[in-house]
C-alpha cells in the first residue's frame, strides 16, 4: 500500500507542476522500522525524480513513535524540506503555504 501510494503522490506531483505534499499521519496505528526505511527509498527516488525542484513536506503525526520514523523515512537526504506536526493540521497546512 505504501509504495501505490508513493506513485501517487509521484504522478501528482508530475502532473500538477506542485512541489508541496501533507503526509497524514494521523490513523497509522503500528508503524514499523521496515516501513519507514522502505519509505526513505522512496523518498530517495522521488528526490532523483525532481532534483530540478525540491519538495516540501509536512508530516502530520499523532505521537513520538511516528515522528522518529517519519524522521527516519524524510529527514536522510536533506532534499527539499520536510517538517512534522503532532495533531497540528493548521499548523502544517500554514508551513506548506509559506
Amino acid at each position: 500500500m505504501l509504495e501505490e501510494t508513493h506513485k501517487r503522490v509521484v504522478q501528482l506531483l508530475q502532473d500538477t507542476g506542485h512541489t508541496r505534499v501533507l503526509y497524514d499521519g494521523l490513523e497509522i496505528e503500528s508503524p514499523n522500522v521496515e516501513h519507514a526505511l522502505l519509505q526513505e527509498k522512496l523518498e530517495k527516488e522521488a528526490s532523483q525524480l525532481f532534483h530540478d525542484r525540491p519538495l516540501r513536506k509536512a508530516i502530520l503525526v499523532a505521537n513520538t513513535r511516528l515522528a522518529y520514523f517519519a524522521r527516519i523515512a524524510f529527514g536522510q537526504f536533506g532534499e527539499g524540506e520536510y517538517r512534522v506536526f503532532y495533531n497540528d493540521l493548521s499548523q502544517a497546512l500554514h508551513w506548506l503555504e509559506e
